[in-house]
């Protein structure tokens, strides 16, 4: 099969098809999990990878159908996946060896000062790289941390890097994951669709003990900074898209006042709380007063109507499903460059609230007042004229939907196996 649907695009619920050659990497499949046949009758599929002979193409990339299965159930999934990965690195001395390598070499940047740079470039949402400091307001590094995700399964995360508590937990400003070659491809996708921080993968399958040094942890953690697709490597970054404006270096042409606006659909209860949360962090982080504008869009006048109206336009045709009469407008300073500490530690933030403690549908603006004149378009894309030189200019900046609700998703799957399910049974 050389399509798929995607399930949750950025236009939407089953609006966005794509060719199996369009798939880059497994890690890239991930991020698109999941994944179903065209047609009426939705039956999840997974991407099989081209593979080479003395360097010919053996086999074309392709979709494989999986069997509609009898459990629905994806939070089980998952923890039978983490209990399986736990069992497959508990018995690996491999594993061990290059977790304690790479977190060696993590604890010896952060005491001389070293910045822990990656790098990467996400050609399907923006013109412009991604690039973050995973030790950036870090001060300790620590091996086997446990998380909860948002669906009430946990998972231990084989290196974190933490920092100072903005309340009273450590902030999770990043993480290592060492992987075996397993794909666990339904763990490993919720965990990125769930993750308020970068998650930097690293393959160790076919390595051998003495593969695995100093040098090699080294290495493997400075090869996140290259941008290169083609073929199979062995670190990679996951990053949630509500994450992208944070990391995105944007030219300063395309927002003159350096602010830029989520745009946040959830129910009234949610939204209060994310009204008190927001305010209450600008104050922790000293922002002055007013410099971080949270606001609720309530669409009681006809003003005002239109104002949500125009919101929801940016997240996408389904926005009444998730509040049909109010949003919540959060306008924030962009970080001023890459070691602004303050965004970053509010930008995390707001991340793992949106992400781990509401059901939210969030939308984005990449600067106050752009106006969205071209609603088909799931990317902002920017005009600039350059008058000395009498050229028009077009840029993709960044996405308009960043964020899906997880329990959303987690139930759509569920209802994708039970339907084949049923018409495998019945059919």
């Amino acid at each position: 099969m050389d399509e798929a649907v995607v399930v949750f695009s950025r236009k939407g619920l089953f609006q966005t098809r794509i060719t199996a050659r369009e798939v880059r990497s497994r890690e890239h499949a991930r991020k698109l999990w999941p994944l179903v046949a065209p047609g009426a009758i939705h039956q999840m599929v997974t991407w099989v990878s081209p593979s080479f002979e003395n360097g010919k193409l053996r086999r074309r990339s392709h979709f494989r159908q999986l069997p509609a299965e009898k459990t629905y159930d994806i939070k089980t999934q998952f923890e039978e996946e983490e209990t399986s990965r736990r069992h497959a690195v508990h018995e690996s001395p491999e594993h061990r060896r290059a977790k304690e390598l790479i977190a060696a070499e993590l604890a010896r940047r952060l005491v001389a000062g070293l910045a822990m740079p990656w790098a990467f470039k996400d050609a399907d949402a923006s013109d412009y790289p991604l690039e973050g400091n995973l030790l950036l307001g870090a001060d300790q590094i620590v091996t086997e941390h446990p998380l909860d995700t948002p669906f009430g399964s946990r998972f231990r995360l084989d290196i974190a890097v933490l920092g100072p508590p903005i309340q009273t937990e450590p902030i999770v400003l990043g993480g290592v994951e060492i992987e075996l070659g397993h794909a666990f491809d339904g763990r490993k996708a919720l965990i990125g669709k769930s993750l308020g921080f970068a998650l930097i993968s690293i393959d160790i399958s076919e390595m051998t003990m003495d593969d695995i040094n100093a040098q090699w942890a080294e290495r493997a953690l400075t090869a996140t900074t290259r941008n290169h697709e083609q073929g199979r490597r062995q670190t990679y970054v996951y990053l949630h898209d509500l994450l992208y404006p944070l990391y995105a270096k944007l030219p300063t042409f395309l927002d003159s006042e350096q602010r830029h606006q989520y745009l946040v659909f959830a129910d009234d209860a949610t939204l209060r709380k994310l009204v008190n949360w927001m305010n209450l962090l600008a104050k922790t982080l000293d922002y002055p007063s007013g410099s971080v504008a949270v606001a609720i869009v309530n669409g009681k006048s006809e003003q005002s109507r239109k104002m949500l109206e125009r919101a929801g336009q940016v997240v996408g045709p389904d926005w009444e499903q998730f509040n049909n009469h109010q949003c919540l407008r959060l306008t924030v300073p962009r970080p001023k460059n890459p070691a602004d500490l303050q965004a970053h530690r509010f930008h995390m933030t707001m991340a793992r609230l949106l992400l781990s403690h509401t059901d939210a549908l969030v939308g984005y603006k990449y600067c106050n007042g752009v106006d969205n004149n071209h609603p088909e378009e799931d990317v902002w894309i920017a005009h600039r004229w350059i008058a000395d030189q009498n050229i028009h200019t077009q840029h993709r900046v960044l996405p308009k939907r960043l964020a899906e609700p997880i329990n959303r998703l987690m139930k759509v799957v569920s209802d994708l196996q039970r339907g084949n399910a049923m018409v495998e049974e019945f059919g």
